[in-house]
């Protein structure tokens, strides 16, 4: 009986020596190597990029962040800009359309009515005139002085888009992980195969979509300031640039 004990009990020592050698392998083995996960083509290093954001919310707000602040268009043949002058907006002879990146100084913010705004009729004999809120700016090596819509104000009830219409750091620094030929033909405002839905707004400026497509899936025809093009996309890339109508 003694020795069958025994017996047992040097079973049960072996299992349990077994068990501690199996954990311990397991607990001791290499980590099998995981797949890499597929490259997602919608995300890209311009994801990374966080550009600056000014928070106004009147014109005094606005005025107090934008006060002698550099700015480079964002929304490009977008935003049509007034000469300035004698503390007045010249309403009735436009300069033109920003262009985009065009780089300026802001040296005001003011509201100033259009001379054909009719007001909204609010009670009887009662008009409320939406007021536009401008940013006053100097073109980069120019002396002259213009103004351009931010925002408007209707009866205190003020709607401001300064983060659509300028950049607040230079665009070159902020996506200077473009190569070079890229950024010579922004500069001189062409459009290449190859380039992404970004990269042909800092060109041509802000396209108008054909179709239904997703970003950087569809066909997009750029004004321009004019000389319209057309560009279609695919996988974010541009696949097709040419004459509008051509």
């Amino acid at each position: 009986m003694a020795k069958r004990i025994q017996i047992i009990l040097a079973v049960l020592v072996v299992l349990a020596g077994i068990r501690v050698y199996l954990i311990y392998q397991a607990r001791h083995a290499p980590v099998p190597a995981q797949p890499a996960a597929p490259p997602n083509p919608n995300f890209s290093a311009d994801s990374y990029v966080v550009p600056t954001q000014v928070h106004v919310y009147d014109v005094k707000s606005a005025k107090s962040a934008l006060d002698g602040k550099t700015a480079w268009v964002k929304s490009g043949y977008q935003v049509t800009y007034y000469p300035y002058s004698g503390g007045g907006v010249d309403f009735k002879h436009p300069a033109g359309l920003l262009p985009p990146l065009q780089k300026l100084t802001i040296t005001n913010v003011i509201q100033a009515i259009a001379p054909n705004s009719k007001g909204e009729e609010i009670a009887p004999g009662v008009r409320v005139h939406t007021e536009q809120v401008m940013a006053v700016f100097r073109p980069q090596g120019e002396s002259k002085t213009f103004a351009a819509p931010i925002g408007g104000n209707r009866g205190g009830d003020y709607s401001l888009f300064v983060n659509d219409v300028f950049y607040f750091d230079d665009p070159r620094k902020l996506y200077g992980h473009w190569p070079p030929d890229t950024w010579n033909a922004i500069e001189q405002h062409q459009a290449k195969q190859g380039m992404n839905e970004l990269q042909a707004s800092f060109a041509l400026g802000i396209g108008v979509p054909e179709d239904n497509g997703d970003y950087g899936n569809r066909t997009l025809e750029y004004d321009n300031n004019g000389h319209p093009v057309k560009i279609t996309f695919a996988h974010n890339r541009a696949t097709d640039v040419q004459k509008a109508g051509s």
